[in-house]
């Protein structure tokens, strides 16, 4: 059997599993205008080639084994990796792939499921962290697509490139799939999210929609910022109970700040953009807080891999009742904030909500929810290191 050629590979991938795209919606990554902002570099097939091949050698060794990749290189899950009948990585059905239409834009994730209750749901949208895989449909050309421009000292521990986020191929390929679609058909994602969204929605009459964007990823783009506020400010108008917020590290988005927004800047940002923010000290925020802080206020597991004990609600357990009071004592003072505005996750949901940047909300480890970055009246969330 011939090898598939990558001109049939691009005439399915237009197809979009059924879906076909009409010449009229055709268009390269428009890098020159909509995507002008965005940071990337080609990769020729031979060097994308190459990497695949490190990734499925990665895969099969043990994890102490393993070679480092980078985070200037984006995650791929190995088992995501296609094989043509020689035994070698078919890099036209791996485009194929990475291409087609994701299953569902929208996704529910744990820290997602803990937020919603019997008045709201809790969605959100999510893209490969710190590096996306792209490839430009009409230009023929692999992308290394920078996610996370303001990135600053969170890539070393990113959560969203460990855990459930790289254990399973079919997160990375939905990931990647609505980046693709995002950059090379921006409209058509538009009115997918739109609908999905609406979809939502309608099968929950009587609750709030809380959608998170980039619950990995980040507004790495004006032109998404964009999308996001006219996808939100159009479904209010049209009647729908949504709410949409994030966290950032772009100091341009912060500024931008829209009303219907909710934005959280995430103080470990890089310095650039950290200084683009015009008033850094007076806008929510997110703080990781180190471990130090609340280490030894915890109960741990036994065993090989000792972790955070929780009760039979998942949450933490303290070692004393006490080490509550501690903790925001702690926070309080490292972070300069009154002791008095310092709330539990729980508490916080049992406080009606306040004016503008009232409160400073602890997430611990384990257990927690969303409902702080949701919340205008909330200045900081202190995100205890997970």
């Amino acid at each position: 059997m011939n090898k598939t050629t990558l001109n049939e590979t691009i005439n399915r991938i237009r197809q979009n599993s059924g879906m076909l795209i009409f010449e009229a919606d055709i268009n390269e990554v428009d890098w020159e205008k909509d995507f002008q902002d965005v940071s990337k570099k080609c990769i020729n097939p031979n060097e994308l080639t190459s990497y695949l091949n490190k990734v499925v050698t990665n895969s099969q060794q043990k994890p102490d084994d393993r070679d480092k990749l980078g985070l200037d290189k984006p995650y791929i899950h190995g088992k995501a990796i296609p094989f043509d009948e020689e035994g070698e990585i078919d890099v036209n059905e791996f485009i194929k792939k990475i291409t087609a239409m994701p299953n569902d834009i929208l996704s529910i994730n744990a820290k997602m499921a803990k937020s919603s209750d019997g008045s709201s749901i809790s969605v959100n949208i999510g893209i490969p962290a710190l590096r996306g895989l792209v490839y430009d449909i009409d230009g023929n050309q692999f992308y290394i697509v920078n996610t996370c421009p303001g990135a600053g000292s969170c890539a070393m521990i990113c959560y969203a490139r460990r855990g459930s986020y790289v254990m399973f191929p079919n997160v990375f390929l939905n990931q990647t799939k609505i980046l693709n679609l995002l950059l090379n058909y921006p409209d058509r994602f538009e009115k997918l999210l739109t609908r999905e969204l609406e979809s939502v929605a309608l099968k929950n009459p009587d609750k709030e929609i809380q959608f998170r964007w980039n619950d990995a990823g980040d507004f790495f783009a004006k032109k998404y910022y964009e999308i996001a506020v006219r996808i939100t400010k159009n479904l209010i108008n049209e009647g729908y109970n949504i709410k949409s917020y994030a966290y950032t590290k772009m100091g341009d988005i912060v500024n931008m700040a829209d009303p219907n927004f909710v934005m959280n800047f995430s103080n470990d940002a890089n310095k650039r953009e950290t200084d683009k923010v015009k008033d850094v000290e007076n806008v929510k925020q997110s703080v990781i807080v180190p471990k130090e802080l609340f280490d030894d206020l915890l109960e741990k597991t036994t065993g090989k891999n000792p972790s955070y004990a929780t009760n039979e609600k998942g949450k933490v357990i303290f070692k004393k009742p006490e080490n509550v009071n501690i903790l925001k004592e702690r926070l309080a003072l490292k972070y300069n904030v009154d002791v008095k505005t310092i709330l539990t996750y729980d508490e916080l949901l049992n406080t009606p909500v306040g004016s503008e940047k009232q409160y400073n909300v602890i997430i611990m480890p384990k257990g927690d929810g969303d409902r702080s970055a949701q919340r205008a009246d909330v200045k900081m969330s202190f995100l205890c290191f997970h």
